[in-house]
């Protein structure tokens, strides 16, 4: 299905790239079709071998074959040919030669630093006999009766034009085919190349599916015979790389039957490199994810599983995002990009990226400040800042916490990083730390008896911390004498402390109810002086501290 989806997208952009004018068409690496449309620099003489070249494209792209004859240097006994022959010199030109008009000379006298004094060298078209062919333009001086200096195509060219245009698309095949299908459909591919092409489809994806299949069979051969499983692990993970590099295979002599013209061609050349590169940045994605599984697996089985959730993802996301980035330059550069100039750029233009980007850069240096702090763990419970909850991710940009609510709060980690972080995971004991006010109907006595129980219940519990323990008597206010109890718990399982917490406040409720004392609550008296009488009459109300009675 991948590979499917790839090459019906690679279709589409062959359509729609080819479709582009000659500059944007270049930026993905596709040969310069010769066009007209180039528009000559003011400093490009109207006599230069560019010019005449400019002008038999124009002319020919407006089917006026007669004007554009006359580039051509016919021989006497060809004259009654040269519409022909200029026709069919402007399909060869379509089919076997990408020019780009900007390489020519403007100039007069053509360029005269390419070693051919005679004339002006436009491109090399290869016979079907592996020949290499030069086409080239020659100056025809001016005439006695003061006509101009023009160019056109030597008769040596022209004489080759018949052998060319014969060659073109798989002559074998031309003898067969109607003639409907023979002619030049969009992007000057032959409609009998068309259909080619969607036959081709299949054909791929049948030959993907074989190859991919063979050779991961051969190689599973061999990796049941080895003692480890990693290798199993990574045949499966492979299925896709490998289907996908059968793909790039079968392309390449199928477009070679096809015989196209160069400019699809070359896009398909292009593909092809592509689609290898691609899959083998998807096998090193692969063995990137597969070692990530690896080692936290490995840090489970070691007690450090911990650590692994938060270190191990971290640093696979960031090797994904690298060897993205490498595949991204290296397609780039596969159509044409000039990608060490579009790095130089990056190095201009490098303070307007920064500052851009720079709270994206200070959240992915806030997770590496993190990582290497070790500040908590996947699984931690922490309070940041006013958000408390349990880490569920780390990722390079923001740290996911789900709260008591159940709702998830993502931090950036730039603003994480300069937090006060308290880590409740990290704890090897829970503190237990309560007051506890009894009346003051309570006697010295009973408060030595209530002190020592309270420690000794403490003491009995088979996970307290022994080493530390304050049970005291520590104040006396406004309406009752204070008792404060310190001590830990060897657990760091809060649902545990919640249940030793439980059980040790009831046996505190006993050990008071036991020794005759009671909680104090907040109470007031309050001395109300009669009138008739010299000696105050005390009221005690159960009122807050702050209403009167």
């Amino acid at each position: 299905m991948r590979v499917r989806t790839f090459f019906s997208a690679a279709m589409g952009f062959l359509a729609v790239s080819l479709s582009l004018p000659q500059q944007a068409g270049a930026q993905f690496g596709l040969p310069s079709r010769a066009s007209s449309a180039d528009s000559a620099p003011s400093t490009v003489s109207t006599a230069s071998p560019r010019a005449a070249l400019q002008s038999f494209l124009r002319l020919a792209e407006a089917n006026d074959w007669g004007s554009a004859a006359e580039y051509l240097s016919v021989r006497p006994a060809e004259r009654g040919r040269s519409e022909q022959l200029a026709r069919r010199l402007k399909t060869v030109l379509d089919q076997r030669l990408a020019i780009d008009v900007r390489t020519v000379s403007g100039a007069v006298s053509g360029d005269t630093a390419d070693g051919d004094l005679g004339g002006e060298r436009i491109g090399i078209i290869t016979s079907a006999n592996g020949h290499e062919d030069p086409v080239r333009m020659v100056r025809l001086s001016a005439t006695s009766s003061g006509g101009p200096v023009r160019w056109v195509f030597s008769q040596a060219t022209v004489g080759l034009i018949d052998g060319w245009f014969e060659n073109l698309g798989a002559p074998w095949l031309r003898e067969r085919l109607p003639s409907t299908l023979i002619r030049e459909g969009p992007l000057n591919v032959y409609y009998w190349q068309w259909i080619g092409l969607a036959l081709a489809i299949p054909f791929v994806l049948l030959v993907a599916w074989g190859l991919g299949a063979l050779l991961r069979n051969l190689l599973g051969r061999i990796a049941r015979r080895t003692v480890t499983d990693w290798d199993d692990l990574l045949l499966e993970h492979l299925r896709g790389p490998f289907r996908l590099w059968a793909a790039s295979l079968a392309i390449g002599p199928l477009i070679s039957w096809l015989d196209l013209n160069m400019r699809v061609a070359g896009f398909f050349a292009s593909l092809t490199r592509g689609l290898v590169l691609t899959s083998i940045f998807w096998v090193l994605m692969s063995i990137v994810r597969l070692a990530q599984d690896r080692v936290a697996n490995a840090a489970w089985a070691t007690g450090q599983g911990t650590q692994a959730r938060t270190l191990v993802p971290l640093l696979g996301n960031f090797l994904r995002v690298t060897l993205t980035i490498i595949a991204l330059l290296v397609a780039l550069a596969q159509f044409g990009y000039p990608v060490g100039t579009l790095l130089a750029g990056l190095g201009i233009g490098g303070i307007a990226v920064a500052l851009a980007a720079q709270k994206t850069v200070e959240h992915l240096f806030g997770s590496v400040s993190l990582a290497a702090d070790n500040a908590f763990r996947v699984g931690d419970w922490v309070r940041a800042g006013a958000s408390e909850g349990a880490v569920e991710r780390i990722g390079l940009r923001s740290t996911s916490l789900r709260t008591v609510d159940r709702t998830v709060v993502r931090i950036p980690n730039g603003r994480l990083a300069d937090e006060r972080i308290e880590t409740f995971g990290e704890r090897d004991r829970i503190l237990l730390r309560t007051d506890i006010d009894l009346t003051y109907t309570t006697t010295a006595e009973q408060l030595e008896r209530i002190r020592d129980a309270l420690e000794a219940a403490l003491r009995a519990h088979p996970l307290v911390y022994a080493d530390v323990m304050r049970v005291n008597v520590v104040g006396f206010t406004d309406s009752a004498i204070r008792i404060n109890v310190v001590s830990w718990f060897l657990t760091t399982n809060w649902e545990q402390f919640l249940r030793i917490r439980h059980e040790m406040l009831i046996t505190f409720m006993r050990v008071i109810h036991d020794n005759g004392s009671s909680f104090a609550f907040p109470s007031r008296t309050i001395y109300h002086v009669q009138q008739d009488s010299t000696r105050p009459v005390p009221i005690i109300g159960n009122s807050a501290p702050d209403t009167d009675v």
